[in-house]
């Protein structure tokens, strides 16, 4: 069997020089690059929005001894349809906010308050103008990804939305100590740049799910409702995304699903810890947002609805003890407020739903591509067909679908 590495996207620019300086100031005793090796970091299928790119370069020392270090590179998408789609937009520009600055600030934030808790991997810049960033390794550690297909059970959620608490608690006191988060967290990819590139987005999976809609069960039930959100869907995700200052607020992740977490493991198997990744679009409001986007995209089917009152509850539970530990000076949500939220955000289930589950259930193939994602060729109309007939969707779909309509949450 070949263990040829695929080259095909590892970015035209990129070349051992701009890696010296890095080196330098983090090798102690470095002497010159070896071997410098770069390949695709993720298959097809398991990353949309970026291409990622594996780095190993053996680096010699000067005594002669030799040590390999491990990046992971992520780079914008060469296609002419991703550069209409986010054309006059950096898609780097929050996540450096968030490695440089975010990040150091949260994690001394629970230092002073005795706690050591970290929230992401090391950060690195090379030296030159093209849109990239550019992180260490986490796989050196022991961290990987859940396996997407078959979600996340009780353990694994409660780990998560244990972090994610930690991480909503801090971003909250943080937010008091500074007065307002920039005007950028605050709007976060939900601006009329964008608008357009998101709307097409939302529009065309809704109109697949349509097409689909009979092999799930008690279809009728809900084709009415569909068919009312595929006219407003738009108007009313851009409602949910404008943030109500007298409720309690928090920085986002924004796509927190299987694919963004990363799992650390010891030698016998047991967890260790979380890092969230892809942090590339956090957005300062309702904790809403994050819980549902995680709960509903990422956990097995047969507990994502049965469990979802209890894992909200053992959520409000950590972020109250965390907001308590660094001591917030404002009135802290109450569960009963929690889940007024969660149904006065409730879009964010629908768009969940049609959106990134659909993704994260489907098997990687071929035709796995940003441009099959959101293009409309014949093969971007086989590859959204393949996510909303799949049965691994199908099954979860018949589970979520009567629990939104239920709650009203279909309602608009």
């Amino acid at each position: 069997m070949s263990t040829t590495k695929d080259t095909t996207n590892v970015p035209k620019w990129l070349e051992a020089q701009l890696f010296i300086g890095i080196l330098k100031e983090n090798v102690p005793n470095f002497k010159e690059i070896k071997e410098f090796k770069a390949y695709a970091g993720l298959p097809a299928g398991e990353n949309y929005s970026t291409v990622m790119t594996r780095i190993e370069i053996d680096v010699l020392l000067e005594d002669g001894s030799t040590i390999t270090k491990f990046f992971i590179l992520k780079t914008e998408h060469e296609s002419e349809l991703y550069k209409e789609l986010t054309e006059g937009t950096d898609c780097f520009q929050y996540e450096h906010v968030t490695y440089q600055e975010l990040i150091p600030a949260f994690e001394k934030l629970y230092r002073q308050a005795g706690k050591d808790i970290s929230f992401g991997a090391k950060y690195y810049k090379l030296p030159t103008e093209k849109g990239h960033l550019l992180l260490e390794d986490l796989c050196q550690r022991n961290f990987k990804n859940a396996n997407r297909l078959e979600g996340l059970d009780m353990k694994h959620a409660k780990q998560v939305l244990k972090k994610m608490a930690q991480w909503h608690a801090v971003s909250a006191v943080h937010k008091e100590n500074i007065g307002k988060y920039d005007e950028d967290l605050i709007i976060g990819a939900y601006n009329e740049k964008l608008r357009k590139g998101i709307s097409s987005f939302f529009e065309g999976m809704t109109k697949y799910m349509l097409r689909c809609l009979h092999l799930y069960e008690n279809h009728e039930d809900y084709k009415e409702k569909i068919e009312k959100l595929l006219h407003c869907v738009i108007d009313e995700l851009w409602k949910a995304t404008k943030v109500d200052e007298t409720e309690f607020n928090v920085l986002n992740h924004c796509d927190c699903w299987t694919n963004n977490i990363m799992f650390q493991y010891d030698e016998a198997g047991q967890l260790l810890d979380i890092y969230f990744v892809d942090l590339a679009m956090p957005k300062y409001g309702s904790p809403a947002q994050d819980l549902m986007y995680f709960i509903l995209s990422s956990l097995q089917a047969d507990i994502k609805i049965k469990q979802f009152d209890h894992l909200i509850q053992y959520y409000h539970e950590n972020l109250l003890e965390h907001l308590e530990l660094l001591q917030y000076s404002k009135s802290k949500p109450s569960l009963r407020e929690l889940h007024m939220l969660l149904h006065k955000y409730r879009i964010w289930g629908y768009c969940t739903t049609v959106g990134v589950l659909a993704v994260a259930l489907l098997d990687s193939s071929e035709i796995s591509t940003f441009d099959n994602f959101l293009g409309d060729s014949d093969d971007g109309d086989k590859f959204k067909l393949m996510m909303f007939t799949n049965k691994r969707y199908v099954q979860h779909v018949n589970v979520i679908l009567p629990w939104l309509l239920n709650r009203g949450a279909l309602d608009f």
